[in-house]
């Protein structure tokens, strides 16, 4: 997707712009500290995706939002939550809230790729308990009840099942991770997430899932342990 950045933060701007180079769906056509700027940009040129700041001094993200409407999907970017609400009268796909981690910007981002308004080769979700995945040729279904956990390996990314199958697919983790319900699924590594459901226990800087034990890295550790203790 084609996407741009409207926020009069520099640092901001720094930020969002590298979660879209580090993101393999989308490709970043340009970044405005000035909305004025930006609203010119998008009328010469077809854009998908719009980050779009609210507190701006220049014009509100929020009157900026309404004047780029039906044109591309918007999600807002701000330090405010008070102005959630209003966004999402406005169709915004997603509201984040600064200051903004990778993880939760790629769950907006699949968010705006499944919006209603998108008609690329989205991959559907059917129903919470259960998604499509690309592998092969193939688009299969996948029950979430199943997976028991995820690793990546080169180009690919390998979905365990409980029933002993693996599906291989070639969407990057990050993305598929954004796909699952938070509530059931963490990462524990660069290249490996588990269902919480499905951990046999967790030991020193493991985690045992029957007779499979997948390394825990420092960064995850801590977010791991809270989210089973």
């Amino acid at each position: 997707m084609q996407t741009i950045i409207i926020d009069d933060e520099p640092l901001a701007i720094k930020l969002l712009a590298a979660y879209v180079e580090q993101h393999e769906g989308l490709s970043l056509a340009g970044t405005f500290t000035n909305p004025i700027d930006g609203l010119d940009f998008l009328r010469d040129h077809p854009v998908d995706l719009l980050f779009l700041d609210i507190q701006m001094p220049e014009l509100n993200g929020l009157h900026a939002a309404r004047l780029v409407r039906g044109k591309c999907t918007v999600i807002f970017t701000t330090a405010y939550e008070e102005h959630a609400l209003k966004g999402y009268e406005l169709d915004a796909v997603d509201y984040l809230l600064k200051p903004i981690t990778y993880q939760r910007f790629a769950r907006a981002v699949a968010k705006a790729a499944a919006s209603p308004a998108r008609m690329g080769p989205v991959v559907p979700t059917p129903a919470s308990g259960s998604l499509f995945v690309k592998s092969g040729n193939r688009t299969l279904r996948l029950d979430l009840d199943e997976l028991t956990h995820g690793s990546s390996s080169g180009d690919y990314l390998i979905l365990h099942l409980s029933t002993g199958k693996k599906i291989m697919t070639l969407e990057n983790l990050t993305d598929f991770l954004a796909r699952l319900p938070e509530d059931r699924f963490c990462r524990i590594h660069r290249s490996h997430f588990v269902a919480l459901r499905q951990i046999s226990f967790v030991e020193r800087r493991r985690v045992v899932i029957g007779d499979v034990w997948l390394p825990v890295s420092a960064g995850y550790r801590d977010e791991l342990m809270a989210r089973i203790g």
